[in-house]
């Protein structure tokens, strides 16, 4: 079923025309309407209807102005164009944006219906070449089928940058037309060696069965990073499991190979984006469950639903507590918070209850490392807390954490820079992390993950390669003996320092200054 705009600043008309046709007949399954030029184009952003009836004499913005933005946003929205009047120049203009079909008012309603059955025929050929295309690509077109089972799989193992691997899969699909997603999992798994033995072949082969049966209209199929054959079932608005499907899946498979496949079903999700959730909702349930008793499992109601959300959002509080130093990695992981509340449809009090608790706890662990904060943030936090929605509640305890963090950011380079110098000035001495974290007042985790971050280089590795370097400058200026050059640079052992001076120059101390002297001699 399609979506159908009608543009028109005159109520009587675009209401008529709503009410006059019979959509369904002709295959529409919702019909927008629109005052104005600006609210149509909010429409088409947000619904993205694929047929749109518009006027052309409009106050705000005329109707051919409107195509032409329309068709920016929507290349091939099928436009149908009401006028008052018989003129060449609006023919023209509209031939000049792709206009499919012109009507004088008052429309003819036989005719109109006509024009939107052509257009909704239209739209269904199209469909059915490009499922025919994708089908192609995918049993046949090798390096096309790499190509989408390497994004599927960077998508349900988190790699890559999303939005581009996003971008790619709305190429082959159209997840706006769909209402929801789910994973199911096959086993056994395929062999990713890349060693071609008869089961292996007996695997691949299950593969291409299923591919041929799911992914010509209803999913996509692939392997994970285990082999796992995954199918990814895409669900219209009046199902709410690929159960019964993944039951005719199994028996079409028993009946090829004389065995019954185990499958394991994972959560419905509402985006691309969180397939990663069902993936790991059904990766979980196959490795608790116990084997044999069932050759179908499934997620049994919101309890579990609720156990595995709990274990993600315990992980990633884990996450953040422990990364107080990386400003972008804690915010990152509470992006994936709020995707997973959404995604598993939290309740507006659990949300708010969960945000504070995660601000409470990454409060207290910057509190411990950094040793300083205002007073009376998490009381402002839970005052606005109170009466915030689900997206609003998010938002607050986003800007919270952003801004408490973010203070710390303009004393981060401040921080490391004293400590290199604290470094530079008892290289002899016995430098560690934790005194070098003490004489800057703060913790030695923190001072560790801030200097790695910042210098790219983990602040051991930084001393060793500070002491090497002015071991060479003493070697090369001076006729200081070795065992005096270790004691200045820090090292206590004469050996120990010989073996670090050759793992970091290739030489030994001695060697190294002898083709130093002997390089001046030459000259």
């Amino acid at each position: 079923m399609y979506k159908v705009l009608i543009v028109d600043d005159e109520k009587m008309i675009r209401m008529g025309i709503k009410k006059v046709i019979r959509w369904e007949e002709l295959g529409i399954g919702e019909v927008f309407t629109a005052a104005s030029a600006g609210e149509a184009l909010g429409i088409l952003k947000e619904h993205r209807p694929e047929i749109m009836i518009t006027d052309i004499c409009m106050s705000e913005m005329s109707g051919l102005e409107l195509i032409e933005a329309a068709k920016e946003l929507q290349p091939k929205l099928r436009v149908l164009v009401l006028t008052g009047y018989d003129s060449f120049e609006y023919a023209r203009q509209g031939l000049r944006l792709k206009v499919q079909d012109f009507f004088l008012k008052p429309a003819d309603e036989n005719s109109l219906s006509q024009a939107i059955r052509e257009q909704a025929a239209y739209l269904k050929r199209e469909e059915a070449e490009a499922k025919s295309t994708l089908l192609v690509q995918r049993t046949r077109g090798i390096a096309e089928q790499t190509r989408l089972e390497t994004y599927m799989r960077d998508l349900i193992h988190r790699r890559g940058e999303s939005g581009k691997i996003l971008e790619k899969l709305h190429d082959y699909y159209r997840p706006d037309r769909i209402s929801g997603f789910q994973v199911v999992l096959v086993f056994p798994a395929l062999c990713m060696d890349n060693q071609l033995s008869e089961k292996n072949f007996r695997e691949i082969s299950m593969k291409n069965i299923c591919i041929r049966i799911v992914d010509a209209e209803e999913g996509i199929t692939f392997p994970d990073d285990d082999g796992t054959i995954v199918i990814v079932y895409f669900l219209k608005e009046e199902e709410d499991s690929s159960l019964e499907r993944s039951r005719e899946l199994a028996d079409i498979l028993q009946d090829e190979f004389d065995s019954r496949p185990k499958m394991v079903i994972g959560s419905v999700v509402e985006k691309f984006e969180n397939l990663y959730i069902s993936y790991h909702d059904a990766r979980h349930l196959s490795d608790t469950e116990k084997e044999g008793i069932q050759d179908i499992l499934q997620l049994l109601g919101d309890k579990n639903k609720n156990h595995i959300f709990q274990n993600i959002y315990g992980e990633l509080k884990d996450i953040m507590c422990g990364n107080i130093g990386n400003t972008e990695y804690v915010l990152k992981a509470f992006c994936t918070f709020k995707r997973a509340a959404e995604s598993y449809n939290l309740s507006r009090q659990a949300v708010r209850r969960l945000c504070f608790e995660l601000a409470s706890s990454i409060y207290f662990a910057y509190l411990g490392e950094v040793g300083e904060t205002e007073d009376g943030k998490l009381d402002a936090l839970s005052k606005s807390l109170r009466s915030a929605s689900r997206e609003e509640a998010c938002e607050v305890t986003e800007v919270f954490l952003a801004q408490m963090l973010g203070s710390q950011e303009e004393n981060v380079h401040e921080i490391v820079a004293k400590a290199k110098y604290y470094i530079s000035e008892h290289l002899a001495e016995n430098l560690t992390v934790s005194n070098i974290a003490v004489s800057l007042y703060i913790t030695p985790n923190y001072f560790s993950r801030l200097f790695k971050r910042v210098t790219k280089e983990g602040c051991n590795e930084y001393i060793v390669r500070k002491r090497i370097e002015k071991a060479k400058s003493l070697l090369d200026t001076t006729s200081l003996k070795v065992g005096e050059i270790a004691m200045m640079v820090g090292y206590r052992d004469t050996n120990y320092f010989s073996l670090a001076f050759k793992k970091h120059t290739g030489k030994s101390p001695t060697k190294y200054r002898d083709e130093i002297q002997n390089a001046g001699d030459v000259l």
